[in-house]
């Protein structure tokens, strides 16, 4: 199968800094935003947007007291009422400052590398209680702000968090998610607990004590549902305080002297009268500036020079002999003698293949690969090429490793449903026996295992998250004994320093059993060992530039790697370099020829109205004509006949990220949904980069693929796509290895402080690339380009931009729209996909989906859909509030295009529920569409090219049985897919090679 993809040939990038279009914007309301009361009374402290501001008690315009680049959260009065002290991000950790209220005068109160969250005051102003993930989960700490000095106040194994002290500071309130009692709980004057306010199946939160002491308001999170209650202190008497519907915030309300009591609600602050029980709002207004960047984009030049250097150099493995370096690229396994350029192709098919390693005595390599359909495990002669299957099971194997005398492999094993999931399994598989045994529980996207020379040991990468409250945490060295399959110690060389992307950056235990290699920071460190992995000595970094997928050699004396584009060996008595010359090249596939497509329907993506029994006419890649139907066209013309089909623009998936246990069917399921350009926001930068390779050069069948490399994280991460930012050296090489690979964008992830995501931001732009987040505000302030998502994950524990009842206030509108960031809402994400399974799993019976996803893929989502029907979580409770979201901002005019998150979601369908979602949330199937064309075109600077059917464009073409413009879910019904002007019926798509 011949495909012809022409792609990315020229690039220009700029070297002028961007301009910012800055404009001041006024809101009147927030969204998640926390409020506290002076103890005066007359002043209330507010965050919003991670900026703490003061105004009157009875409302008016808002003083800020921080400068925004803090994240600045859940602000609270000192006794005297001369400083507010809140959690800031300041540094890439949570901790608790404070400032006064003139906002001058800032300080630190807590330190290193634990969280410290939600500060409230002691009694006499000092100390300061918060919740912390100093003990590996939260508790609540005492910290003493003379000295610094922190006191855990409980130990429970589950979470406490949330304190507040009574009036008279004698006792102290908190929250606990504890499973045998999650409640509202008192920490007495003695030292001892008691219940006070059972939570049942909510989530509690947040208490506040009443003036006199004698009531606690709180926050209960049930389902979909919020409410603020409140309790007697006395007798456990419950009294609810907000109403049906509410959306009320999870922070600290405020009682005043009369009984009223203040909280956030619904994007406002709100009085409720303790006499008569309604609620006023206490108005305020926030003015914040927010900015459109201006600087030069990316540009291709789809029609320039192709011959192309490879950059996708993935899996490299140096033999044992130290003479030759096996790699993936274009798509195959290639072997390279060190000092002959040229490598040689040793396998040559359409199948994704991955994670190499030799066998010990070098005449081997073991491989995975989807040549059956499913990733297994194979071997590969070097001497006659012959190729062995090793496993065969409907999950995946992947990951392979050798045992140093050659009987056993170590591998991971998952099932497809449990994609971007926990569920993989370390498996060890002895060779004279063929028998495969688990050796250890299921991980979450571990790296490749590496053998103790002695078998004894099996190591590999494995992350530990801070706590279960968050997921986040540091990936370590995690020893499991072979044999037993029991952890022998879970540890990395520098404490609360994480290694870099785990997939391949080792430990990797070298064949002499001295020494331990892995990547963090982005360069290639060194530690030794004893025989049973303990660590000896300090580490030390053997190289100063950035280093990936490090190999030892079998004397242990040099380890290969890819330094940012190539490859090179470094010598660990010196720390010497050699480069390792690497000659291979790829050219863009050009199709040849011309194409009469007859659309019965034409939907050209810029109006709505379609034209009617025309001809398109494609030569070679790009629109020649769209003129009325004839019949008198040159024999050698191919036709199509869609005189009964509609022809509209490939649609473009925004947000998905590549899974290698999809394979080669990756490319053809997109293409078989009528998707014809994928942006990837997170990936392995290497895997991602010979992906593009593989399609453009002609490989596979695929998509316009447009990319970035790692989630570019803080000193947390959790993905195995991740990599966390250490120091701004370290940033340095990261952004240069952006440039050099090429990326289009660049994605920071969750963690990132936005300090470091500011640096990011200039350098990205001044190299002609976009940057896209979580986050909304400061990052529109200083001209990031895009956000990801109207909720998903956030540092926070909630979103800055939506609630947890799904809604968004104008803050969050404003900030998107005024700033025009392309915002990817993700409905599909946001409970879209499972809404819509629970009412109609039709898109279950699609040939695409039949075909191109295993039958026990299926039948899970069918489990899936049942189960979300009988019990429907709040995500599907609440998928209409995200859609009346999205629909405001469609009418403000925000920049909208379509994503998923796939393969959260599966790959292709998703994307049609999400179009199917922007309809039920009432979006016209126009304006539905044009997010997944234009809109998403002119996001990746390439609408000159892409995003319409027009003269001079690329023939990016999907066709489709019935009119997507009446019914949006036509658009999944194709029939033919045009990608660069190559044709593809449906049939030939879904065949298997």
């Amino acid at each position: 199968m011949k495909f012809y993809l022409f792609l990315f040939l020229l690039v220009t990038f700029s070297t002028v800094a961007q301009r910012l279009d800055s404009k001041q914007i006024t809101v009147n309301e927030g969204t998640n935003m926390a409020m506290a009361l002076s103890p005066d009374g007359q002043t209330i402290a507010i965050d919003l947007q991670g900026t703490i501001y003061t105004l009157p008690a009875k409302g008016g315009v808002a003083k800020s007291l921080t400068d925004g680049m803090g994240d600045d959260r859940q602000p609270c009065w000192s006794p005297d009422g001369q400083r507010v002290a809140f959690q800031s991000y300041r540094g890439g950790t949570y901790h608790i400052w404070s400032v006064n209220k003139e906002g001058k005068d800032l300080k630190q109160h807590t330190s290193g590398p634990y969280d410290h969250r939600e500060p409230f005051w002691g009694g006499d102003g000092s100390s300061i209680v918060c919740s912390s993930d100093r003990k590996g989960n939260y508790d609540i700490w005492k910290i003493d702000l003379s000295t610094g000095t922190a006191t855990a106040l409980t130990t429970h194994l589950e979470h406490d968090y949330t304190p507040s002290y009574s009036p008279d500071g004698n006792t102290l309130a908190f929250a606990s998610s504890r499973a045998n009692g999650a409640g509202i709980y008192l920490l007495l004057e003695n030292g001892t607990e008691k219940l006070l306010a059972p939570a049942g199946k909510g989530t509690p939160s947040v208490p506040a004590w009443s003036k006199d002491g004698k009531w606690i308001s709180y926050q209960l999170l049930t389902g979909a549902e919020t409410a603020l209650l409140s309790v007697e202190v006395a007798t456990g008497k419950i009294v609810p305080l907000s109403k049906t519907g509410d959306d009320v915030f999870p922070f600290r309300a405020a009682w005043e002297a009369n009984g009223s009591i203040l909280y956030t609600t619904d994007g406002k602050i709100k009085r409720r009268g303790a006499e008569d029980g309604g609620s006023v709002e206490v108005p305020f207004q926030v003015t914040m500036t927010v900015s459109t960047p201006v600087y030069q984009r990316k540009t291709y030049d789809f029609d320039g020079p192709s011959l192309k250097t490879v950059k996708g150099i993935r899996s490299p493995v140096v033999s044992p002999d130290g003479k030759q370096v096996a790699f993936i690229a274009l798509g195959d396994v290639w072997l390279l003698t060190i000092g002959l350029p040229k490598p040689v192709k040793l396998t040559d098919d359409v199948y994704y293949e991955t994670d190499l390693a030799w066998s010990p005595d070098g005449t081997k390599l073991l491989f995975s690969a989807d040549r059956t359909g499913n990733m297994d495990l194979y071997t590969l002669e070097l001497l006659t090429r012959k190729i062995t299957q090793l496993t065969q099971t409907v999950d995946d194997e992947f990951q392979g490793s050798w045992l140093a005398y050659g009987k056993k492999i170590a591998f991971m094993k998952q099932g497809l449903r449990n994609t971007l999931a926990v569920g993989t399994v370390l498996q060890i598989m002895d060779l004279t026996t063929n028998v495969t045994k688990a050796v250890y529980k299921p991980m979450f996207q571990p790296g490749q295992p590496s053998w103790s020379p002695n078998g004894k040991y099996v190591l590999l990468a494995a992350l530990e998250a801070y706590s279960s409250k968050f997921r986040e945490g540091v990936s370590k060295f995690l020893l499991v004994n072979s044999e037993s399959g029991q952890a022998v110690s879970l540890d990395t060389p520098i404490p609360y320093q994480t290694t870099a992307m785990r997939y391949r950056n080792g430990p990797i235990w070298s064949p002499d059993g001295t020494k331990l290699a892995y990547v963090k920071d982005a360069l290639l460190w060194v530690i030794d060992v004893n025989e049973d992995g303990q660590f000896k000595g300090q580490p030390r970094a053997v190289t100063s530039e950035l280093a990936e997928a490090p190999t030892w050699t079998g004397d242990s004396k040099s380890l290969v790697y890819v330094a940012t584009d190539h490859l090179r060996k470094v010598a660990i008595v010196d720390t010497s370099k050699q480069d390792i010359p690497l000659d291979l090249t790829w050219t863009n596939a050009k199709p040849k020829g011309t194409v009469v497509i007859h659309a019965g329907r034409l939907f050209d993506g810029k109006n709505e109205k379609l034209l009617t029994n025309v001809d398109l006419v494609v030569e070679d890649s790009r629109i020649k004509a769209i003129q009325p139907h004839r019949t008198n066209y040159p024999a050698n013309y191919r036709k199509v006949d869609a005189s009964n089909l509609t022809v509209m623009p490939g649609l473009f998936e925004t947000h998905s990220h590549l899974d290698a246990q999809f394979g080669e069917k990756t490319g053809r399921i997109w293409l078989a949904y009528g998707i014809t350009t994928v942006r990837e926001p997170g990936s392995d930068p290497y895997d991602a980069v010979e992906q593009r390779e593989a399609w453009h050069s002609g490989k596979r069948p695929g998509p316009f693929h447009f990319l970035t490399g790692a989630l570019t994280d803080g000193g947390r991460i959790y993905y195995n796509m991740a990599t966390a930012i250490g120091s701004e050296a370290q940033l340095k090489l990261e952004l240069n290895r952006a440039n050099r690979l090429g990326y289009d964008l660049i994605k920071t992830y969750v963690r990132m402080p936005d300090e470091w995501q500011q640096k990011i931001t200039e350098y990205a732009h001044q190299n002609g690339m976009t940057v896209s987040s979580h986050e909304i505000f400061p990052a529109a302030r200083y001209g990031v380009d895009a956000v990801e998502h109207l909720g998903a994950t956030s540092r926070r524990g909630y979103s800055p931009k939506l609630t947890s009842t799904a809604h968004s206030y104008e803050d969050v509108i404003q900030i998107i729209s005024q700033s025009k960031m392309v915002i990817t809402p993700t409905l599909a994400l946001s409970g879209g996909y499972w809404s819509t399974i629970t009412r109609d799993t039709s898109l279950f019976d699609t040939p695409q989906f039949r075909q191109l996803y295993p039958a026990y893929y299926r039948a899970g989502m069918l489990e899936t859909a049942q189960q979300m029907k009988n019990q429907p979580s709040a995500i599907v409770l609440n998928y209409a509030n995200s859609g009346k979201v999205a629909k405001r901002l469609l009418d403000s005019g925000a920049r909208i295009t379509s994503g998923t998150d796939s393969p959260i979601m599966p790959y292709g369908t998703s994307l049609h529920v999400e179009l199917w979602s922007y309809v039920e949330s009432g979006f016209t199937p126009f304006q539905a569409l044009q997010t997944s064309m234009i809109n998403a075109a002119k996001s990746l600077n390439v609408d000159k090219d892409l995003g319409t059917l027009e003269v001079g464009k690329i023939a990016n073409i999907s066709i489709v049985e019935g009119n997507p413009l009446q019914n949006i879910h036509d658009a999944q019904r194709v029939r033919y897919v045009l990608v660069n002007g190559k044709v593809y019926p449906l049939e030939e798509l879904l065949k298997r090679p």
